[in-house]
């Protein structure tokens, strides 16, 4: 996963796949398949493990909206990493030539929408939230700016202003 993390998938070749595995060639085959199983493989590791650290700190504050932030906070630090965030390095790299990593994309995706429509609607529900417009529209331009902040942030705009920017939007439903 960390080789496919920090070089993408292109760039990863048999041998530093081999040389982070300790496995040679004919075994890594033997164990994976070809590199694009292997590839799918850490992917689903990558955005199972990271939904897991992400969502853990949904309960830490004691109002959703607390818990809305933490969970924004944590997506802007792991995206501003050296690495970033390995779903969006594979949306831009694979998915739109890759039907199989758009899909898996597509429903990782899919998991986090829910899991922030959920935080939302429970924000709302306490009143943090202005209830005027659906959770699930909020989720979805909560989303794309995440997105679009984890991109940028690669290079043409700082931590501080990804936050900045999420928190701006976050504080206009209010």
């Amino acid at each position: 996963m960390d080789a496919f993390w920090a070089k993408g998938y292109e760039a990863t070749s048999m041998a530093d796949l081999c040389c982070c595995t300790g496995l040679h060639k004919g075994s890594l085959y033997q164990a994976f398949g070809d590199k694009h199983t292997l590839f799918m493989d850490a992917l689903h590791h990558y955005a199972n493990s990271e939904f897991h650290e992400t969502t853990s700190v949904m309960k830490e504050s004691n109002t959703p909206l607390e818990n809305l932030r933490a969970v924004v906070n944590r997506v802007v630090e792991d995206a501003a990493g050296e690495k970033g965030c390995m779903m969006i390095n594979s949306m831009v790299e694979l998915a739109p030539h890759d039907r199989a990593v758009k899909a898996a994309l597509q429903g990782f995706g899919q998991q986090r929408m829910r899991a922030i429509t959920g935080m939302i609607a429970m924000a709302q529900e306490s009143g943090e939230l202005s209830a005027a417009k659906a959770p699930d529209k909020l989720a979805r331009q909560l989303m794309m700016t995440m997105a679009g902040g984890a991109a940028m942030v690669k290079g043409l705009v700082t931590p501080e202003a990804f936050v900045e920017t999420i928190n701006d939007l976050i504080d206009s439903w209010v």
